[in-house]
């Protein structure tokens, strides 16, 4: 009995360490214990159809207002979430939205609260729900999971998500990289919610979206690879701060550099330019990416 315990352990453990996982090694695994998935569309989309045994939570479980921007919630309440979608901190959660651009985003947010607070074993689903139903033999249900308290206690990382003072201090000392579209970037167009236009000085831009395919399937990590150590001469092991709009965007390539080509130090402004550009004490600039020496 030990023996095959450790064999579950063991076999969950090599699929959990994909940050993205395929349709079809989560047909494999999604009815052994200790999986949780976790659907992030709309709650009309989630009635319609979504994968069997899935639960559904909106992002507001995870995000409240300050101002004009919106912050990861309190631990306590992160911890509350997290229990009553059935998550203990043994678990191992796949996230998925139903391929809306929004939603891939709000999966990859969802992820970064759950990791910061300690939880080990996170996947998000390559392609999303579409993925899942390509394959017409794939079963999709429109019931309602019956809910099991999870007993999850949150131990929250303090080193990855940063605030304002943080970022304005290592301006020109660390990279930083914006995930919004290059229009935004370069102040030719202006973020809803945002006042001001530009990007934070020395920030390269590096829009989360080309990290994906057209089919919403990740880039191989070759591609990848070009794109942030090549490109950007990231080094995997130092320091690099994202940011974006209000934190979704920042947060998928946040995901992707620390949990997919497993950066030791990739930090998330959540806050970002809703908050740091709808100030009149922040400096912005526009129309140059700007030379950088870390």
């Amino acid at each position: 009995m030990r023996f095959l315990f450790l064999l579950f352990t063991i076999t969950i453990s090599a699929y959990a360490a994909a940050a993205f996982i395929s349709a079809e090694t989560l047909d494999e695994i999604r009815q052994k214990e200790g999986v949780i998935l976790v659907d992030v569309g709309s709650k009309e989309d989630f009635a319609k159809g979504h994968i069997p045994g899935a639960v559904h939570i909106e992002i507001g479980n995870w995000r409240k207002s300050v101002e004009k921007h919106k912050l990861i919630r309190p631990s306590e309440q992160i911890e509350t979430a997290m229990k009553e979608l059935g998550i203990s901190n043994n678990s191992y959660v796949i996230i998925y939205g139903h391929n809306k651009e929004k939603e891939s985003l709000k999966s990859s947010y969802i992820a970064l609260a759950m990791i910061t607070h300690g939880l080990k074993e996170v996947s998000i689903l390559d392609g999303a729900y579409e993925e899942w139903v390509d394959d017409e033999d794939r079963e999709i249900s429109n019931k309602l999971p019956i809910r099991l308290m999870g007993s999850f206690k949150a131990t929250k990382n303090p080193n990855v998500i940063v605030d304002m003072a943080y970022v304005k201090k290592r301006i020109n000392k660390v990279p930083m990289l914006e995930a919004r579209p290059a229009v935004f970037y370069y102040g030719t167009l202006r973020s809803q919610g945002v006042k001001r236009i530009g990007h934070i000085p020395k920030a390269m831009s590096s829009f989360w979206k080309d990290k994906f395919e057209i089919d919403g399937t990740l880039k191989s990590e070759e591609i990848l690879k070009e794109i942030f150590i090549d490109g950007f001469k990231l080094n995997p092991k130092k320091e690099v701060v994202l940011y974006c709009t209000g934190g979704l965007e920042a947060s998928m390539n946040w995901f992707i550099l620390s949990q997919h080509l497993k950066f030791a130090n990739a930090k998330i402004y959540d806050g970002s330019l809703r908050e740091w550009a709808n100030r009149e004490d922040t400096p912005l600039v526009r129309y140059k990416w700007e030379t950088y020496g870390y």
